[in-house]
């Protein structure tokens, strides 16, 4: 305990001096700031009281200010609204999540959840008619009328929200990002801004591939690619429940007809069958042309399907790009969606919000680090009112807790990317949607099996994703969780709200993610074997196995959020924990060392770097699905 408390004030005294080093602005501390002004496009031009949102990149100080956005530049922009019982949604899930409460597993519709929680019509009415009556087109509002997509050109985006959209440079990158506050009228329930800028957006690590031969070593075990059903045995996957009656959502952007051709030589090769897939793009997008994320996508669907052959289809949730607005709104399509999957992926991630952008004057760099990349995000206050919507629909969002160790990638440097399996960062804070109290956060690990389809050693991937947020309070699941001891400093807004308490840490659980020279996941990418690998590769193959577990259950409700599921039985450790999870806490056979990610090392039970370790699926299906008892070859959890 020692070793880990002297680790953590380490990590505090960073945190703390980055904190004192940069005050955190008013409007960041305390929320929108009312200020009087003149409202246009609510029935007229009225006198009236303005709200000024903190959405403004951090850092725009140090990027090079090019002119301003031509008139005629056009944006997507995706307007959040407050949603009016946040408490009334909190406990909804807290008593559908708790087995001795009479609502457990009683999950709402996408349709209850919008009558129950949703915006009232009137006042997303209203919010319609200031964007028109500005010369916004509104393109959708979602089911709970708590998102409203809207397109307009510069002109109208500077008058209707009062900024300035410029042109600007950040090293070689050149951007549109607004230099002022927006203003909305106060008594819209205005929440956040998505889109103002076109820097910010989410990331898709991937790394340089492993040899695609197994070669079996006495002292190292099979080096090269794993296929599907080496992880079918080493994670004790159960052939009688292969993921049958479930469907498993991927979020991506660009082209899906070659990924779903690669699919398709993927399940030849290794003699799977065909899932159907069905394509989801959100409203208002319309090109879907850009092929760079091809290798990314072939992960996700070939893992995801890959663990769960028998799937009832795979959901591509895809919009243009990656950006802020984009995710958010495929994120809403799902939830929204009446048949969308009770699993999805995201295998991509940005910095958490927090309240000390810019970062400047920290003792590893020299000066601010690149403006608006990575540290923030304008998605956070939005994406986590869709991620609770989630839980109390019984839904899961795997994520990849990213490729940077215990760092988000707030630095992008050429030719490798954010550092994807090379660069720890050292900016402690962690990737979101991972971060999300709401999502479950998946970690990686290095496995070599023995090429009789047992694990011969596996251990913490060294750039594997993980730590805690520092600022996300810990959710009541996993608050007790032994090893979870770093506390928040302050909340996201930089109020001392949780200030002491404990903090959310990432990853709850973790898979195979390779460590790119020896060792990966065998995929198909046009029509060549290649590796798929990093905390991208662990993620999807979660979202897989959890629908086995979901299948086994029997019911079209499922067992519900996976977080809320696995924490109350893993806490106690014992024998449900031994067979539910291998513990990646040893030390590697290999070299003798511990493996951590950084500033955290793999301890016995949950911890940092892997969260709770890997599935045991067979395991989990008993202790979850089949509450231990109801099925053959399970024993009593007690």
């Amino acid at each position: 305990m020692s070793g880990r408390l002297s680790r953590w004030r380490a990590i505090g005294a960073f945190v703390v001096a980055a904190v004192v080093a940069v005050p955190v602005s008013a409007s960041a501390a305390q929320g929108p700031g009312l200020v009087p002004g003149v409202l246009s496009g609510v029935g007229g031009t009225v006198t009236g009281v303005l709200a000024q949102l903190p959405n403004v990149l951090p850092g725009l100080a140090h990027a090079t200010l090019l002119g301003p956005a031509p008139a005629t530049q056009r944006f997507s922009l995706a307007v959040g609204l407050q949603r009016p019982d946040p408490a009334g949604e909190a406990a909804f899930v807290a008593a559908v999540e708790n087995p001795a409460s009479p609502q457990y597993r009683h999950f709402l519709t996408p349709q209850q959840f919008a009558d129950r929680f949703g915006v009232p019509a009137a006042t997303e009415q209203q919010v319609e008619r200031w964007l028109r009556t500005g010369g916004l087109s509104v393109v959708a509002v979602s089911q709970s009328r708590d998102l409203v997509t809207a397109t307009g050109d510069a002109a109208h985006v500077n008058a209707l929200f009062r900024v300035t959209e410029n042109r600007y440079r950040a090293g070689s990158i050149d951007f549109l990002a607004n230099a002022t506050a927006p203003t909305v009228p106060a008594g819209l329930g205005v929440k956040s801004i998505v889109g103002l800028n076109t820097l910010q957006g989410m990331r898709a690590p991937h790394r340089t591939a492993a040899p695609a031969q197994q070669t079996c070593l006495a002292l190292l075990g099979c080096v090269g690619l794993t296929t599907p059903q080496d992880l079918w045995s080493v994670y004790q996957q159960p052939a009688a429940y292969r993921g049958a009656g479930q469907s498993v959502g991927i979020f991506g952007a660009g082209r899906t007809d070659d990924v779903i051709a690669d699919l398709r030589d993927f399940e030849k090769a290794y003699g799977l069958p065909q899932v159907p897939v069905r394509v989801v793009h959100p409203a208002g997008d319309t090109d879907f042309t850009d092929d760079s994320g091809r290798l990314e996508w072939n992960i996700d669907t070939q893992a995801s399907s890959g663990m769960a052959p028998d799937l009832s289809e795979l959901v591509l949730y895809f919009g243009t790009d990656l950006s802020d607005a984009d995710v958010l709104q495929s994120l809403s399509t799902w939830v929204n969606d009446p048949s969308g999957p009770l699993q999805a992926n995201a295998s991509f991630g940005e910095c958490e919000t927090n309240p000390t952008n810019p970062v400047t004057g920290l003792p590893l760099f020299a000066g601010a680090l690149p403006v608006g990349l990575g540290l923030g995000n304008n998605l956070q206050p939005l994406a986590e009112q869709v991620l609770l919507q989630a839980r109390s629909q019984g839904r899961t969002l795997f994520s990849s807790t990213g490729d940077t160790g215990s760092s988000c990638p707030a630095v992008i440097l050429p030719v490798i990317g954010a550092g994807n399996g090379i660069l720890n960062q050292a900016v402690p804070l962690t990737n979101y949607p991972a971060s999300s109290p709401s999502a479950t956060a998946v970690g990686g690990t290095v496995l070599y099996t023995n090429g009789a389809g047992a694990r011969s050693r596996e251990y913490a991937w060294p750039f594997g994703g993980g730590g805690s947020t520092l600022l996300i309070s810990a959710p009541d699941y996993q608050r007790g969780t032994p090893n979870l001891a770093v506390p928040c400093l302050v909340d996201p807004s930089g109020a001392p709200t949780n200030t002491g308490q404990p903090c959310r840490g990432v990853p709850d659980v973790a898979a195979l993610a390779g460590d790119a020279l020896t060792n990966g996941y065998g995929i198909y990418s046009a029509g060549a074997l290649t590796s798929g690998g990093g905390t991208s590769l662990s993620s999807p193959l979660w979202a897989g196995m959890w629908a086995r577990v979901q299948g086994a259950a029997g019911t079209t409700a499922g067992v519900g959020f996976a977080n809320a599921a696995i924490y109350p039985l893993e806490k106690a450790g014992g024998a449900t924990y031994a067979r539910d999870f291998f513990d990646v806490s040893a030390l590697d056979v290999a070299t003798g060392a511990p493996l951590g990610n950084g500033l955290y090392l793999p301890l016995p039970g949950w911890d940092y770097t892997t969260g709770w370790g890997t599935p045991r699926v067979d395991g989990l299906i008993c202790d979850i699905a089949h509450k231990a008892t109801a099925a053959p070859g399970c024993t009593a959890t007690g």
